[in-house]
């Protein structure tokens, strides 16, 4: 007993200084500013009211808990969090805490409710120290989100509603359970996918533990708790716990959603079946399913324990049939294992049927790892049973201490062959947002924009944001997004066109783009890059966080065109119009500046190569440039229907071209067979769109 009591000792002290080192050493997840935001509102009015108006109900218990901690560093002066390595860290610690106890109580219930003698402590310790050394586990209990929280919930919900139902079944155990699934609720609504399977283990669980009650003791027995009366008002407490987390949920406008008593959204019964639905779907896909179980499973660290899991419950199960065919026993010798498989399962299969595909992520399956862990340890030491199904004879073991050191040994094997990940977790930055808004506050000028995706973080170090940037996917952050757009979390102005991004930095004396490596490429198109490339230098880069600012010397890019064209391009393209820059004698004559405006009418396919000719008054060419739209950064088989494309042109002059009128052209054409996209209503003859003359001086 002493050995096991240090071993798990041991293997708390190794979680908690796994997550300890994460939580000292990360940049803070995309997600964690806006978890501090939340609780930086909750001491000011009492709830997490974000400064947009919204009821930040993501994560609220565990919001809840992370406000004793965020007090003690929000009203400290933003230039100290960072220098003394505190500041938002804080605000990790309670999932830190959290997860750590986690790793103890997984073994508590291990021991107590798996069957096997002193089997069952090796599985327990086995279980505990999986979740202690994994990836996840690390990562999600260094962080300031709910997942740790939530993890530790739904762990104590399954073993209280099991330990309630297991005949004879403790009504108060099941309330218990009842109370805990609400917490867990309001804490990740995601976990609202337990309770499906969490009713049909309950039933299982209380009518094969009855059964078994009816077989040593005929005579002696009341019914299952699910026949008796109570059942109708712990139902009616379901009910109520799962529509008061619906009801929560629905107060934070899920996508999409309107606000509860706006005209859109007066008809509540609507809309909390619209909370759940939105989310669900009927959607049965093998390359998805496939991905699901290999982005979850097929990872280092998981695939070898979860083969030798699947191993293990065959052996356990073709077990139980030669007992059941050699004995006559037909009962179940491990109960809360099968109850524990049945809840994982039914929740893996919800998830690769039921839900969106956009919800289909691992991340979500993170607060039912422990149930995992359990089973997967349960199933590795079924391999026991493996001589005794040869000889036909039971295995014993004379060692009590043997099935520890049979669990350490299996640890330390599983942590060998998942190093890969933990390493990689460890390694691998968030982008330093923290470092960039620090930095930015300390060099801004007074009226300086500031633009960016990331406006809770914004929100914590310069006080909030100017213009909220996203241009592609922007939906599912935005509110009122059909009237006047704003971010979800500052109520910020959507900045969501290439056109919108170039008119904010125009507007102001100075402006800041803040936004990392990862999110770039995937919410923002190549029109809006070469705008940041064009009109803004990077000043600022660390751990894959950019920071950008306008140039002190530019050449602002217009936001309309001076002329107008309207040329129709084979009804896929409508050239807009252009503007060229003002030609006086004191003008370079090297070049010659003019900006086309393009719009797409529908989807293309092909990247068509744009020409700008510059013509004398004999109609031949004294200057072209050809090149795709933007230089190649935007081709035209990205553009979306209806949008809007600003191309800056630079035209280069020859040194011996005299003054006077010349004739400009331009138009698209496929670079493989130089065949120009038709004009509709061609006055060239050519398929050229006539700009207009141009003097030289």
């Amino acid at each position: 007993m002493r050995f096991q009591t240090i071993t798990i000792l041991w293997l708390t002290l190794a979680g908690f200084a796994l997550r300890l080192y994460y939580l000292t050493t990360t940049h803070p997840f995309f997600d964690e500013y806006t978890t501090a935001l939340a609780a930086r509102q909750i001491l000011s009015y009492g709830w997490p009211i974000l400064p947009s108006g919204l009821f930040y109900e993501h994560g609220l218990l565990a919001t809840y808990l992370i406000v004793p901690f965020t007090a003690l560093f929000i009203q400290t002066p933003v230039s100290e969090w960072q220098a003394a390595h505190w500041g938002l860290m804080l605000a990790r610690w309670p999932s830190l805490l959290v997860g750590t106890v986690t790793i103890p109580i997984i073994y508590t219930i291990g021991r107590k409710c798996f069957t096997g003698g002193r089997t069952r402590a090796g599985v327990a310790l086995l279980a505990a120290g999986l979740f202690a050394l994994s990836p996840e586990g690390m990562v999600w209990g260094g962080r300031a989100r709910m997942y740790a929280l939530a993890t530790l919930l739904v762990l104590l919900t399954v073993y209280l509603a099991y330990r309630g139902a297991r005949y004879p079944g403790q009504t108060r155990l099941r309330w218990g359970a009842l109370l805990t699934l609400l917490a867990v609720l309001l804490t990740q609504f995601g976990a609202l996918m337990l309770v499906p399977p969490l009713v049909i283990g309950l039933l299982v669980a209380g009518w094969l533990s009855w059964r078994e009650a009816q077989h040593k003791q005929p005579n002696d027995i009341v019914r299952p708790w699910c026949l008796r009366r109570a059942v109708l008002l712990e139902g009616l407490g379901m009910a109520v716990a799962v529509i008061l987390a619906i009801w929560v949920k629905r107060l934070g406008r899920p996508l999409g959603a309107a606000a509860l008593g706006s005209p859109a959204g007066d008809n509540l019964i609507t809309e909390l079946i619209g909370t759940v639905s939105y989310q669900t779907t009927v959607f049965v896909s093998w390359p998805d399913t496939v991905q699901f179980f290999a982005r979850q499973f097929g990872i280092p660290h998981q695939l070898w324990l979860t083969l030798l899991a699947l191993i293990g419950a065959v052996i356990g199960l073709f077990a139980w049939l030669l007992k059941a065919i050699r004995r006559n026993d037909r009962t179940v010798s491990d109960l809360f294992n099968l109850y524990l498989w049945l809840i994982f399962g039914l929740i893996t299969l919800q998830m690769v049927t039921l839900l969106e595909p956009f919800r289909r992520n691992p991340r979500y399956i993170v607060m039912f790892l422990p149930l995992f862990y359990l089973i997967a340890a349960r199933a590795v030491f079924n391999f026991r049973l493996l001589p005794g199904l040869i000889r036909r004879a039971t295995p014993r073991s004379t060692d009590p201490a043997a099935p520890v050191v049979s669990a350490i040994i299996l640890l330390l094997l599983f942590t060998t062959l998942g190093f890969s990940d933990l390493k990689i977790a460890l390694i691998t930055p968030e982008p330093a947002y923290e470092e960039a808004f620090a930095w930015v506050a300390a060099n801004r000028q007074p009226n300086d924009l500031i633009l960016t995706m990331n406006t809770p973080a914004a929100a914590l170090f310069l006080g909030g944001a100017d213009g909220f940037t996203v241009q592609d996917d922007a939906d599912q952050f935005l509110l009122d997004a059909e009237t006047e757009p704003v971010d979800r979390w500052l109520g910020t102005p959507w900045v969501g066109r290439a056109a919108d991004f170039n008119a904010a930095l125009n507007r102001g004396e100075g402006a800041w783009f803040i936004i990392d490596t990862i999110r770039q490429p995937v919410y923002f198109r190549g029109d809006w890059l070469a705008l940041v490339n064009s009109q803004m230098e990077q000043v600022w880069a660390n751990d894959n966080a950019l920071v950008y600012r306008t140039r002190p010397e530019r050449t602002p890019i217009p936001i309309e065109p001076d002329s107008l064209v309207n040329a129709n391009l084979n009804h896929t393209i409508q050239f807009i119009g252009y503007s060229l820059q003002s030609l006086t004698r004191h003008s370079p004559r090297s070049t010659l500046r003019l900006t086309l405006f393009w719009q797409s009418l529908a989807a293309l396919s092909t990247d068509y190569t744009s020409f700008v000719h510059l013509r004398d008054e004999t109609g031949a060419t004294v200057a072209q440039r050809d090149g795709q739209p933007l230089d190649g950064a935007y081709p035209t088989s990205r553009w979306q229907p209806g949008e809007v494309v600003i191309d800056p042109i630079t035209l280069t002059l020859p040194e011996e071209l005299p003054p006077g009128q010349y004739k400009l052209f331009t138009g698209l054409y496929q670079l493989g067979t130089l065949a120009r996209l038709p004009v509709i209503d061609d006055d060239s003859g050519e398929n050229a769109i006539f700009l207009g003359e141009v003097t030289l001086p």
